[in-house]
């Protein structure tokens, strides 16, 4: 493991010197700011593995710091720990509902400070395994996509799509990111489907149709146990699910289907409506549209979801367009 670096937050100097001192005697890089803005500059330059930050620093606090680390994801999986007084109470309910992983208190004790900030290192280092490995099954996503020339692009549709119509529908910062990584894995289980099946060009066998149904399964048992991606496994398994039952590969009914699998499912419907595929030709948007809105009277889609996407892709200027 590379020497970890730690940004050490903090308006009183001797406390920077002192925390930074035995950080550095402990083999640890060291970064210091000496205010909550300060350290925001930093962070936009270099990428350290934790922050200590005080609690109390004049215009931001260290809470407050904290809020804003934990809700950008350039840095959501920073782990941050807050110095507060022993009796600062208030100071810590504040800390844990801004998302702090910890607390140290003043005056710090050495020993404790190697052993805690040693535990939270090595947990940020499994986090990093499981960012660099959800990178290499994103990147595999695309690979597959690249084996029918018909899908090209249709990952980054997906995922424009999808993180729109969730804006509009006003789901949260998790489901958000979800859907945005969903976007490039939802067929990632297609790695199991042979060519001919994939790009045969005719009717499916019954068979045929029964392994392109099982890649859905076969997508979210690829990254089960994977943390960073345990929010995106229920979309990739339940894409095909139709709110009357249906679907596959669970036949799941309305709201059992998670939100993010009942959005992912109408917009792939869409993009393989509107995009040509080896058994059909591209349908326009107008047409595409219809399509939808037929399958949910018939009890497909969810109506809010389909209603909310075609004003999404007015928005985005899709009307104007075949």
């Amino acid at each position: 493991m590379e020497q970890p670096t730690i940004l050490v937050v903090d308006d009183d100097p001797d406390v920077r010197e002192t925390l930074s001192d035995s950080l550095e005697a402990l083999q640890y890089r060291v970064l210091t700011a000496e205010s909550a803005p300060a350290a925001l500059a930093v962070l936009d330059r270099t990428l350290p593995d934790l922050v200590l930050t005080d609690v109390h620093m004049g215009a931001m606090s260290g809470v407050e710091l904290c809020a804003r680390l934990k809700t950008d994801p350039r840095w959501e999986l920073i782990p941050v720990v807050i110095l507060t007084g022993v009796s600062d109470l208030d100071a810590r309910v504040a800390g844990l509902a801004a998302g702090a992983d910890d607390f140290f208190g003043k005056p710090v004790e050495l020993l404790e400070l190697r052993t805690r900030v040693a535990a939270l290192l090595r947990v940020k280092h499994l986090l990093d395994q499981l960012e660099r490995a959800e990178g290499v099954i994103t990147s595999l996503g695309l690979t597959i996509e690249a084996r029918d020339p018909y899908t090209a692009g249709h990952c980054e549709r997906i995922r424009k799509y999808a993180v729109a119509l969730g804006h509009a529908l006003g789901v949260d910062q998790p489901t958000l990111r979800a859907l945005a990584l969903a976007g490039y894995l939802h067929d990632l289980g297609k790695i199991s489907v042979p060519d001919s099946i994939l790009l045969k060009p005719g009717p499916l066998t019954a068979a045929e149709r029964g392994t392109i149904q099982r890649h859905a399964g076969a997508g979210a048992d690829l990254v089960r146990g994977l943390r960073t991606l345990e929010e995106v496994r229920p979309i990739i398994r339940h894409h095909h699910e139709k709110i009357d039952g249906t679907g596959y590969p669970d036949g799941l009914r309305g709201e059992v289907i998670p939100l993010g699998a009942r959005i992912m499912a109408v917009v792939d419907v869409y993009d393989a409506l509107h995009t040509a595929r080896p058994y059909k030709k591209a349908l326009s948007h107008a047409e595409s549209v219809a399509i939808l809105l037929r399958e949910t009277e018939a009890g497909y889609w969810e109506p809010r979801i389909v209603t909310t996407l075609v004003e999404v892709l007015k928005d985005l200027g899709h009307d104007r367009f075949p």
